[in-house]
């Protein structure tokens, strides 16, 4: 038979421990000692549970309909005639309702303590999930710290510590798969806070757009006082990012006030995202004139709107460094705006056709400039020099650029044609010595991959990194 002083502790259990209120737990258990009944008995079946708070009796009647006789009985689980009804309730009348005592064995108490135990560990987690929502919904979209406390067993994520409730930080979810240690404390962007969830109710994130608007906020007081406003963001984690800025006070300097003196503010929260270069953009609601600020460093010559995209024009010279390293600096930019956008050179434009409207920030006179020209290729020298492991790359872009670059690039090309005279002399030399001509094809094949290397992007990052940093 049920326990009643067990039930009783219990319940005492459960309320302080797990913060389930006695009321809770009692309709927990005339729930389950329901549930018991129809397994046990009869589904059609309807059950009232009676709890005694001070003793912990509990007790169990079967809810029955009167009618006048035998015949009009469709059912005895449900219906009781007159006469037996009677010896329940003496006042019963044909219509009321009665509860009939049930005696329910030891057989009955293990199947109803077992549903019990299954209504109540619902509730609990369902207290407990509610509590969590409760607890962290304000907390939505806003950056919280946590700590580091081992990893799961396929290792793709690490389990994180939020002020006592465990959430998964994904592999994907870190900045360039960055590492962690045990105890190490981490912030992160508290993306959904979510009622129900299999794995976790709380969704973080390092990668996320706003968890850099965040960090500004968190950095720059103007953003926090709203004085300044990011309107947009647009990442690349852990490689490269562009924030549009706007001012409602016009004492308020946007990009100035997000950078900081000497670039500290930015810089800071440049480490938090692991030396993510962070591009500051003034915001405009125009269209134009802002698609001109989030194309910078780079000039345009070009913006025009066609069937809801954007086509942009820029000097043939700065073509690369629009595009950037497999397409980075053009999807920042569009991301930024959330807009598509094609980007062409000057020289495609006119070969295709295309409406060049001379409406962005560099006239026809300006692009036509030698000092532009020379001052563009002079930068890109400068990006070589100090990089001299990326002359193959060099090389390349050298053959796709005009005719310009093509001069600039000048002893960079006699280089290396220097050093195919060489590898020419050595295998002659070889050839001399009998040596086979399987390796001598070898040689020359191998020598052949460096200078028709296909990736180019490699020095378009860094001609980027040096020309912004230069504006």
């Amino acid at each position: 038979m049920v326990n009643g002083a067990q039930i009783l502790e219990a319940l005492a259990s459960l309320e302080s421990e797990k913060s389930i209120s006695k009321e809770v737990a009692i309709e927990g258990i005339k729930e389950g000692f329901q549930k018991a009944y129809e397994r046990f008995f009869d589904t059609e079946a309807v059950v009232k549970t009676e709890i005694n708070e001070q003793t912990g009796s509990i007790n169990l009647f079967q809810e029955l309909m009167v009618v006048a006789t035998d015949d009009e009985i469709e059912d005895d689980w449900l219906e009781i005639v007159l006469e037996d009804a009677l010896k329940i309730n003496k006042e019963a009348k044909v219509g009321d309702k009665v509860y009939k005592p049930i005696d329910f064995d030891e057989e009955f108490s293990r199947v109803a303590v077992g549903q019990v135990r299954q209504i109540f560990q619902q509730k609990i987690r369902a207290t407990e999930r509610a509590m969590i929502y409760e607890k962290f919904i304000q907390l939505e979209g806003e950056i919280v710290r946590g700590k580091i406390v081992g990893m799961n067993d396929q290792g793709t994520s690490y389990i994180l510590d939020i002020d006592g409730v465990h959430t998964s930080l994904w592999n994907q979810k870190t900045i360039n798969r960055e590492e962690f240690v045990v105890n190490e404390l981490v912030d992160v962007l508290l993306e959904e806070v979510a009622r129900e969830n299999k794995y976790s109710q709380l969704v973080v994130s390092r990668v996320a757009p706003k968890f850099l608007a965040k960090l500004v906020e968190k950095e720059v007081s103007e953003v926090a006082q709203g004085l300044v406003e990011v309107m947009s963001v647009s990442r690349e984690p852990g490689k490269r990012a562009k924030i549009a800025v706007l001012s409602h006070d016009e004492d308020v300097e946007p990009i100035g006030a997000i950078v900081g003196v000497k670039g500290s503010r930015i810089n800071n929260i440049s480490k938090e995202l692991r030396g993510e270069k962070i591009d500051v953009v003034k915001w405009d609601d125009e269209i134009i004139p802002f698609i001109i600020n989030a194309m910078a460093p780079v000039k345009v010559i070009s913006v025009n709107e066609v069937e809801g995209e954007f086509d942009i024009v820029v000097p043939n010279q700065q073509l690369s460094l629009a595009i950037g390293k497999g397409g980075m600096a053009a999807k920042l930019v569009a991301n930024l705006l959330k807009r598509r956008i094609n980007i062409y050179s000057l020289e495609n434009a006119i070969t295709d056709n295309m409406d060049v409207l001379w409406n962005g920030n560099i006239t026809e006179e300006e692009v036509n400039n030698p000092d532009f020209i020379n001052e563009v290729n002079k930068r890109k020298i400068n990006s070589q020099t100090v990089k001299p492991e990326y002359h193959k790359n060099s090389f390349r872009n050298a053959q796709a650029n005009n005719e310009e670059e093509l001069m600039s690039f000048q002893a960079e090309v006699e280089e290396e044609y220097n050093q195919v005279e060489e590898l020419i002399e050595e295998t002659n030399a070889v050839v001399q010595e009998n040596k086979d001509l399987e390796s001598i094809q070898s040689e020359l094949e191998s020598f052949n991959d460096i200078l028709n290397d296909e990736d180019e992007e490699d020095f378009e990052e860094d001609e980027y990194e040096d020309l912004y940093d230069q504006e």
